[in-house]
């Protein structure tokens, strides 16, 4: 009874993990998709959207800088002043606005007949009409190297941060002041940067494609990148990847085969590009082609041989599904190539009756042509 009861539990045990890792597989290729996309997303937010973003908040910001700013020496403080939201009393005003005040202040005084010794403050109200007017802003509050914005640009920033973690330079101000002003949020900032970036890049490729874009471009590569001693090697590498990526020569895959690589007895799968270089064949005495062995699961790279066409094999295997071999890493078999005692008696049946030929003919694809060197070395004289 004890034996049957172990059994049993060992075989709910072993249905309860099979039926978690069916579950698993069904949920990973998602979440693995989603991990993948959510990496990419931050790298393109990193190294383009960020600095993008960046670059117009900034530029934005040094216009709006230089026509708003105000020397602290050219502003003066007034202990009457009232203290206002966000920085008290640590603000200052315009000498003409001082002026308008004393005037207005002394006539109030004279109208409510109090003595000459009493100096009564400002009232806030006298402030509020002005602090608003942006034409003609006679408010500041100083910050960092002797720059002073409007109250009104301070105000609004200061009111998205903590206290005493504003911005402390008039520039960095006004980078926050463009986001709020005039995007409203961070994401719409981004989006314009997206769509800046986006333009930028058209108009870059249109300007590379002109003869003379695609002249200067050469020339600050060779004449500025090509001396610097690190700079040089990197970029030279980058390049060749970004060519590679971008480049509107694709390479043409006509052929899948299989060849002995890398030793004999282990197969590797191969896509043939081409014939091989002139002086490589003349030296092996007969036709090569050349093959790329991809790696998994990155079949874009691989390494490129020169194989002998006589030790080359066609496989019936379409190019999209070689590459979801080769990502898979060889769990993604295609149906016609399923290994089967069936199937596999069928092929060696095939094969000794003088039909492998036939069989392993490349599907939809281009069909290999006979060399004319080898066919005119066999034709008999």
């Amino acid at each position: 009874m004890s034996a049957e009861t172990s059994t049993t539990k060992t075989s709910k045990r072993s249905s309860a993990t099979k039926f978690f890792l069916r579950g698993l597989a069904i949920v990973l290729p998602a979440i693995l998709t989603v991990a993948i996309l959510v990496w990419m997303g931050g790298i393109v937010n990193t190294y383009i959207i960020s600095p993008t973003s960046w670059l117009v908040r900034w530029t934005i910001a040094m216009g709006i800088e230089s026509e708003y700013t105000r020397s602290t020496d050219e502003l003066v403080r007034w202990e009457k002043l009232p203290p206002l939201e966000y920085c008290e009393q640590y603000y200052r005003i315009t000498r003409e606005l001082k002026q308008e005040l004393e005037e207005r202040l002394q006539q109030t005084k004279e109208n409510n007949k109090l003595p000459p010794s009493l100096a009564p403050e400002i009232p806030p109200v006298w402030l509020g009409s002005i602090i608003d007017n942006d034409a003609s802003p006679q408010v500041y509050v100083p910050l960092a190297r002797k720059k002073a914005v409007p109250y009104r640009h301070f105000r609004l920033v200061a009111e998205e941060f903590a206290p005493a973690q504003g911005p402390t330079t008039a520039t960095e101000l006004y980078m926050e002041f463009v986001t709020l002003e005039y995007f409203g949020s961070q994401f719409l900032l981004s989006a314009g940067a997206v769509s800046i970036a986006i333009v930028l890049l058209y108009f870059l490729g249109r300007l590379v494609t002109v003869r003379l874009g695609a002249w200067l471009v050469h020339r600050f590569e060779t004449v500025v990148l090509s001396r610097l001693p690190l700079i040089s090697h990197v970029y030279s590498s980058v390049k060749q990847i970004t060519d590679f990526l971008f480049s509107e020569r694709q390479i043409e895959y006509n052929r899948v085969v299989a060849v002995e690589y890398p030793r004999r007895g282990i197969w590797s799968i191969g896509f043939v590009t081409g014939d091989s270089m002139l002086e490589i064949t003349a030296v092996a005495g007969e036709p090569l082609v050349s093959v790329l062995i991809p790696t998994s699961p990155m079949p874009v790279t691989g390494y490129t041989m020169n194989i002998p066409r006589s030790d080359v094999i066609d496989l019936n295997v379409t190019i999209d599904q070689a590459f979801q071999f080769c990502v898979s890493c060889g769990v993604l078999v295609p149906p016609q190539q399923t290994v089967t005692p069936e199937l596999l008696q069928q092929e060696l049946a095939r094969r000794l009756n003088g039909a492998g030929d036939s069989a392993t003919a490349p599907p939809n694809d281009k069909q290999p042509q006979p060399d004319p060197a080898v066919e005119q070395a066999e034709t008999p004289t």
